[in-house]
């Protein structure tokens, strides 16, 4: 039976995000099962252009990709807009503040089409916290259209020791969790997330663990000689690398601390970042005592992704607000152990010393000693390593996961 589908998602692919390749994947799957897929989405490229009018967009406002129908909605922006949204976001209205949220991508196109939709759909499927406004207008449609509101939230959870920690709260305050509880399914990526929806009061019946997959032939195979020679690396040199929106809340900065606890000891590690830089990181980049020993790759292109990954001996993901984390997928799928903190979802993906190292949610001297741990022992960062490499085609196929939301979704319809 095929069916209409409308994804709605904050940013879809050129733009680069965990949730955005995951939409994708799941909007190019379902099309090519003979299913008719549309998205909604806005036109950033960036997480900036939400609020900021100075960052490029993209101007195609329809285009077909694969088989998906794809409309980009324009962005709305207003002077001093945080700061005033902020505000309005504080009156507690649960509508307003879907609608205001000061990092929301505001766009009214959207809202007012999915007021006033002529199109027929067969269930309208939305993502992800903290953006809550096409996600209200997901479900909008949803009601007035009469068809089934699924979600697929992405909850950060932060630190798994600290049920009060503030990036918990803020991804399960009242007018998100107003969303949620008009889900008629919800996708929770890992068992902590599953069980943290149903604590919060969501119908465990709705729940589906469903979790991500990798692609291989967009991650492995790369050439690591070119890249040690671009950032002048010599081939015995150790390499941590990392791979995010480089930021306080991926653990961005607290890697650069423990990098600096290790090299103020002598070692002789080279740390390289790549994707690109939120104002929270080059803040912290600039005071930095040891430039000199990080390589910043800036966004990678998928070649390049390739070259990364095959180059690296250590890959680092301290972060808090991660709901799942496929770039750890992408490193077991090379070969390479992780090291993440206890926090959100890689804190539960990783099996602490089976294929990576769980170090205390900032506790940067515990993240130091784990990397020193996998840079002196080279035989068990090789065997955490072929552990997780092993785990990939028994957990993390794409077809397996996408299966479990098209099994959902028609017994929804």
């Amino acid at each position: 039976m095929a069916l209409k589908l409308l994804n709605i998602i904050q940013r879809y692919p050129p733009a680069l995000g965990g949730s955005e390749i995951y939409f994708q994947k799941l909007s190019e799957f379902l099309a090519s099962k003979g299913h008719k897929i549309s998205v909604w989405t806005s036109n950033a490229i960036n997480l900036e252009s939400f609020w900021a009018r100075n960052h490029p967009c993209i101007p195609c406002p329809e285009e077909v990709v694969n088989s998906v129908k794809v409309r980009r909605f324009k962005l709305f922006h207003i002077p001093f807009q945080q700061l005033i949204l902020k505000i309005i976001a504080k009156i507690p209205n649960r509508k307003l503040q879907c609608l205001t949220f000061s990092h929301n991508p505001i766009m009214p196109g959207m809202l007012k089409l999915a007021s006033r939709c002529d199109e027929t759909f067969d269930a309208v499927h939305a993502g992800c916290f903290p953006y809550a406004f096409p996600i209200y207008a997901a479900m909008k449609l949803a009601k007035i259209k009469k068809i089934p509101f699924l979600l697929t939230p992405f909850l950060h959870l932060g630190n798994l020791d600290d049920p009060k920690n503030r990036i918990r709260k803020g991804y399960t305050q009242p007018a998100l969790l107003m969303l949620a509880k008009n889900a008629d399914a919800l996708f929770a990526q890992t068992e902590f997330e599953a069980q943290t929806l149903e604590d919060l009061g969501i119908n465990p019946r709705r729940i589906h663990l469903q979790g991500m997959g990798v692609d291989l032939p967009g991650c492995t195979m790369g050439n690591s000689a070119t890249p040690r020679k671009l950032w002048q690396i010599n081939p015995n040199d150790i390499i941590v690398g990392h791979l995010a929106n480089l930021s306080w809340d991926k653990g961005s900065t607290d890697l650069l601390s423990a990098m600096e606890i290790l090299w103020r000891k002598g070692s002789n590690v080279k740390l390289v970042l790549a994707g690109p830089a939120m104002p929270s990181f080059e803040k912290a980049f600039r005071r930095f005592p040891f430039k000199d020993k990080v390589i910043r790759t800036g966004p990678l292109s998928p070649e390049e992704k390739k070259g990364f990954f095959a180059t690296l001996d250590i890959f680092a993901l301290p972060s808090r607000s991660d709901s799942f984390g496929i770039v750890l997928l992408e490193a077991w799928a090379n070969g390479k152990p992780c090291v993440v903190y206890k926090a959100g979802g890689p804190g539960s993906l990783v099996k602490h010393e089976s294929d990576g190292l769980i170090s205390p949610c900032d506790d940067i001297n515990s993240l130091a000693t784990a990397l020193e741990k996998l840079i002196l022992d080279r035989k068990l960062s090789e065997q955490l390593g072929a552990t997780g490499n092993s785990r990939i085609a028994n957990e993390f196929l794409w077809d397996k996961k996408l299966q479990i939301f098209e099994n959902a979704l028609k017994s929804l319809v």
